[in-house]
């Protein structure tokens, strides 16, 4: 006569339900964001320019993603804020680029802090002109950015 093999299985069955034989995780894209100040859309070649080439630039359009309906501010410190919050400018407390019109509000979350939460490394690599007045207004660091290389006021030289 034959054993029940049944319950053996079906504890085997229930151990590797319970205890996860987990398939490996999808490997979390790498995010590089490139935001430069008065560059416009037409001013690269992949976006039909025929007096610039601009190849590296066109290879990460082209293999990568490419916001092509984000709408910048006359000035830097709006898109910038903008672009960290997706939120409207004046929302953010930002007005403009000098006597303290840069600095973002200190409520305001963004897109480095949500990063940061979901467990990447962040950094940031150039011009912050986003508020660097300590205490008011915090430095990149408070706002999710933890590995920096920038300058704070005006422009990269």
């Amino acid at each position: 006569m034959r054993p029940h093999r049944f319950p053996t299985l079906l504890i085997a069955t229930l151990a590797v339900v319970t205890f996860g034989i987990q398939a490996p995780a999808a490997p979390r894209p790498n995010v590089v964001v490139i935001l430069t100040d008065d560059q416009g859309w037409g001013d690269l070649s992949s976006s039909g320019n025929t007096n610039l080439q601009t190849p590296h630039l066109d290879s990460l359009a082209r293999d990568g993603v490419s916001l092509d309906r984000f709408y910048v501010c006359a000035v830097c410190s709006p898109t910038r804020a903008e672009f960290l919050t997706g939120r409207y400018h004046p929302r953010t407390g930002v007005r403009g680029v000098s006597s303290g019109q840069e600095r973002m509000d200190l409520g305001e979350k963004t897109l480095a802090d949500t990063l940061k939460s979901a467990g990447y490394a962040t950094g940031a690599f150039g011009k912050w002109h986003n508020g660097s007045q300590c205490p008011t207004t915090p430095r990149p660091r408070v706002r999710g950015i933890l590995r920096l290389h920038l300058r704070t006021l005006g422009g990269v030289l």
